[in-house]
């Protein structure tokens, strides 16, 4: 894992949001999103509770399977009401989790071929039914430079504000599988202790 992800998800704001950046805007480690480990992912927003962390869950076992096709490299943005403080704010646990996995295409495959062979990744209705996350895929090493800038600014003109246009940050892990055997491990351990999914 590398360091870069070994970063500070910072304190929710007033409304219960990430705040889109820190001290100085123009800093990537001050702005949205937040380069975080997937330990420090799960210590901020999937340990406080049962529901949460059935959602991580579902997170470990998406990446389970892509790390299974060979997609371990690339990260992830997570968002969603799964990086907000939506139980102060809005009175109820959070639905779900928000992610676009950005990947380098496995050798052998191009992003058609890829598609085609693992077409269950690449519809959104069939990631919320198999784990209960709400999941696009966005493929890196065989797209042009506009093409990925595209996608990456689509991504976030989406999720650096809410509906009702309040701004907000959101955070970035990598996609390699380094510490999922850790995390699920960690997340097993608290659930049997207050009796929760295993």
């Amino acid at each position: 894992m590398s360091n870069a992800y070994a970063g500070r998800i910072p304190d929710w704001d007033d409304s219960g949001l990430l705040p889109p950046f820190l001290d100085n805007p123009a800093s990537p480690s001050d702005r949205s999103p937040y380069r975080a480990s997937l330990s420090e992912t799960m210590i901020r927003f999937g340990s406080a509770s049962v529901g949460r962390r059935g959602l991580l869950s579902g997170l470990l076992n998406f990446r389970a399977a892509l790390h299974g096709v060979g997609l371990t490299r690339g990260f992830q943005w997570i968002d969603g009401s799964f990086v907000e403080n939506v139980e102060s704010s809005r009175g109820r646990a959070p639905a779900d989790i928000d992610v676009v996995t950005f990947f380098y295409i496995p050798d052998g495959h191009t992003e058609e071929s890829f598609a085609s062979a693992f077409p269950d990744f690449f519809n959104p209705r069939a990631m919320k039914w198999d784990f209960g996350i709400d999941a696009y895929l966005a493929g890196i090493n065989l797209n042009d430079l506009e093409t990925i800038a595209s996608r990456a600014a689509y991504w976030h003109d989406i999720w650096s504000h809410t509906r009702e246009g309040l701004r907000k940050g959101y955070v970035e892990v990598d996609l390699d599988p380094g510490e999922d055997e850790a995390v699920r491990a960690a997340l097993n351990r608290m659930n049997g202790e207050d009796g929760g999914l295993a």
